[in-house]
């Protein structure tokens, strides 16, 4: 049978292949991103990941409520040191990543800055159909953030 793996390490590859996904936007879909992303984080070991990248991934996901167009395409990949979160959406607003607090009587501007504090990096890239917001965790992040 040549489509099954001739090994166990062709086997256990495919487990640190993306996880992506495809989905229209609903606030009901956040509470699946979380539990995909957990299942994902766990998966690959990375428990200690949980917590911080299920909150990233739900406010990246969150954003694209602001979009003409709510469907989406969420990924989760690994990294060498942790994971990278990726939402492609179709707007081609590219808005500053927030580096100071926001102004807390305005009504949105909070969840970039909450996962530029959470995440090692964060971006955006333009993209021909809209953009693609990304965040990167560290575990070694998360390692420090216990120790202290």
């Amino acid at each position: 049978m040549p489509d099954q793996p001739t090994d166990e390490a062709e086997g256990i590859d495919v487990l640190d292949r993306p996880c992506e996904i495809r989905m229209e936007y609903s606030p009901h879909r956040l509470e699946q991103i979380r539990r995909i992303v957990g299942a994902r984080l766990r998966c690959w070991g990375l428990h200690k990941l949980v917590y911080d990248t299920s909150f990233v991934a739900t406010e990246l996901c969150s954003n694209v409520r602001h979009c003409a167009d709510s469907t989406f395409e969420f990924v989760i990949r690994r990294t060498l040191d942790g994971v990278r979160l990726e939402v492609a959406d179709t707007s081609h607003e590219l808005v500053p990543i927030p580096t100071e607090p926001p102004d807390l009587f305005q009504p949105g501007g909070r969840g970039l800055f909450l996962v530029a504090a959470q995440a090692s990096a964060v971006g955006m890239t333009p993209t021909a159909t809209g953009k693609v917001v990304w965040a990167e965790i560290a575990l070694g992040d998360v390692d420090a953030e216990s120790a202290g």
